[in-house]
């Protein structure tokens, strides 16, 4: 892809092509990942020495990326002061951008360190998908840099799950994500716990891209590498399935993008909590496009399996327990007031 933010008018109608067969016929868009997950300990972490050769990088890409870091590193101070709220600059320690050419951003959502993006940064199509490298790149906005490999992507939602599974470090090794004492444990946001309603203020923390694509002859953009800008949400888009974002995202906002914004966090000011992802936005109106929440729950709500020992993997099966026991309690309290209108007792007390 040469950019990973779409316009409405540059989108394909139809973005969805070649299926794997062993996925259910109710969601032809999910693809699971079958690479291996290091069963003993969990989730293990590789620590490559900082300043040695990446692996899955071309010399040509390792050098865009060391570009990158050093640019990072020096900005970090001026960007961390640019949002002087703690949970605004947690934010945007969890903020992540892509290493690669091909711009796009992402955020951190669990400790352990569990990513989710835009599916279509992977990739429009399955077809597209499935012939592309599963491992990403990507930097923290002081410099970090970490491998995530693509666990569950979803075309349907325009949403992907990725998972850290190496990190530069002083030292080599490996070591335990998650609580261990010694483990990783990366900054991460947390899905907004209220309702936000048109006009809530947000701020959108992302990559912009260094290509300038307005320009009718080829020339470079001077945006810093993580940009945040401010804006606000200005609902959704009506009468559509808010989960189906294959066209364009269905969450509408204000804050300023760019093409490389797309998997850019969208957040509240007041709380820094997650509202959605930034994917697209109108070529004719100019309105800013985004993955909703909704799509969000309920894109990790199938992702328990995969996330298995990430607290937000057993939190989302802890949720998922709890609508069902609700469901259960609901059935069983119709079942009693028909049994009551019904009832055996009345005929008794006739009798």
């Amino acid at each position: 892809m040469s950019s990973t933010t779409r316009r409405l008018n540059l989108r394909p109608s139809t973005r969805q092509q070649a299926h794997p067969s062993s996925i259910p016929s109710t969601a032809p868009s999910i693809s699971i990942s079958n690479a291996p997950i290091p069963q003993s300990p969990k989730n293990l972490i590789e620590k490559i020495t900082r300043g040695s050769n990446l692996p899955n990088l071309s010399p040509t890409d390792l050098k865009l990326l060391r570009k990158k870091q050093d640019r990072l590193s020096l900005d970090a101070p001026s960007t961390r002061a640019s949002l002087p709220d703690a949970h605004l600059q947690n934010a945007l320690a969890a903020s992540l951008i892509f290493a690669q050419h091909e711009a796009g951003s992402a955020v951190c959502i669990d400790p352990a360190g569990w990513v989710i993006t835009c599916a279509h940064c992977f990739g429009d199509t399955y077809e597209d998908y499935s012939t592309s490298s599963k491992t990403r790149w990507l930097l923290f906005y002081d410099g970090q840099a970490v491998l995530a490999e693509c666990r569950v992507w979803d075309a349907k939602r325009d949403l992907a799950l990725l998972k850290i599974v190496a990190a530069e470090s002083d030292a080599a090794g490996a070591y335990v994500d998650g609580s261990a004492a010694m483990g990783a444990s990366f900054p991460f946001v947390t899905l907004c716990p209220g309702k936000s309603t048109v006009k809530t203020p947000i701020i959108c923390i992302g990559q912009p891209g260094s290509e300038d694509l307005e320009s009718a002859t080829a020339r470079k953009t001077e945006y810093n590498l993580i940009e945040v800008s401010r804006g606000a949400l200005r609902g959704t888009t009506p009468g559509v399935d808010l989960c189906d974002n294959s066209e364009i995202g269905t969450l509408k906002h204000d804050a300023w993008t760019y093409w490389g914004h797309s998997g850019a966090p969208l957040l509240r000011v007041v709380d820094g909590g997650l509202v959605g992802l930034h994917s697209s936005w109108d070529g004719e109106t100019g309105m800013r496009h985004g993955v909703p929440l909704v799509a969000i729950e309920s894109f990790l709500r199938g992702c328990c399996e995969v996330m298995g020992g990430g607290s937000l993997g057993q939190q989302t099966l802890a949720k998922q327990r709890k609508l069902r026991g609700a469901k259960e309690s609901k059935k069983n309290e119709i079942r009693g007031l028909r049994k009551r209108i019904r009832g055996p007792d009345d005929k008794e007390a006739m009798a």
